[in-house]
């Protein structure tokens, strides 16, 4: 019989790293973190033992995970704030990948466990402050545009897409989906210039939501 060569084994490494990382995703967003590990190595199609020899415990695959999403979304960051012009055209479709990897906003942001675990990890700090940064720049663009309402903040971007992304739709489900699309729209189009209503208290940035998190003010984000 035909023995594997060493570049097969490693992409086979490689494949079941890539497949426990996207069960863990998943799994992490219909339970929360603290998802029974072996619940995850049956999605991922791997035994548990495969899963513990990638990572030997949850603390290590939820960095896995959010280092793997935050990654990508700060390249898309960098990205459109290189090449889109338009900072409200940039902007919106920077917070569309924040939804669709809002996972990671919950874990880095706002839940208390994933925080802890995370919050001592250079490449995860790194990319993540970089969002901000980029966030940031981007509002500040489109408050001087005048496309976007100047009583907010970065703060209050991030905890709407988290709030909204809570109601994630299962897979399948095309009347949850159009109804959580229709939803985010909603909530967005509240940033815009022109809202009716003024906001109570004063512009959330991200130093707020480290504060409420700290307080418990956070505590049913992250959470089945």
């Amino acid at each position: 019989m035909e023995q594997p060569t060493s570049a097969s084994l490693r992409a086979d490494a490689r494949r079941n790293r890539e497949q426990i990382i996207d069960a863990a995703r998943t799994m992490f967003l219909r339970m929360g973190v603290d998802v029974p590990m072996d619940e995850i190595a049956r999605a991922a199609g791997v035994g548990i033992g495969t899963l513990y020899r990638r990572f030997p415990d949850r603390a290590e695959l939820i960095k896995a995970v959010s280092r793997d999403s935050l990654h990508e979304m700060a390249e898309v960051a960098r990205g459109l704030e290189r090449d889109e012009p338009d900072p409200t055209v940039a902007l919106r479709d920077l917070l569309r990948t924040f939804r669709d990897r809002y996972l990671v906003i919950v874990m880095t942001a706002v839940s208390a466990h994933a925080f802890e675990t995370l919050k001592d990890t250079p490449a995860v700090i790194e990319d993540r402050d970089e969002l901000l940064v980029v966030v940031g720049r981007l509002l500040r663009r489109c408050q001087e545009q005048g496309t976007v309402r100047p009583d907010v903040a970065p703060g209050d971007l991030i905890l709407a897409v988290a709030a909204i992304s809570r109601l994630i739709p299962a897979p399948g489900d095309e009347l949850g989906a159009m109804v959580f699309d229709r939803l985010f729209a909603l909530v967005m189009d509240a940033f815009r210039v022109g809202s009716p209503a003024a906001l109570p208290g004063r512009p959330v940035d991200y130093p707020d939501v480290t504060q409420l998190r700290q307080h418990g003010g956070l505590a049913g984000f992250g959470r089945a």
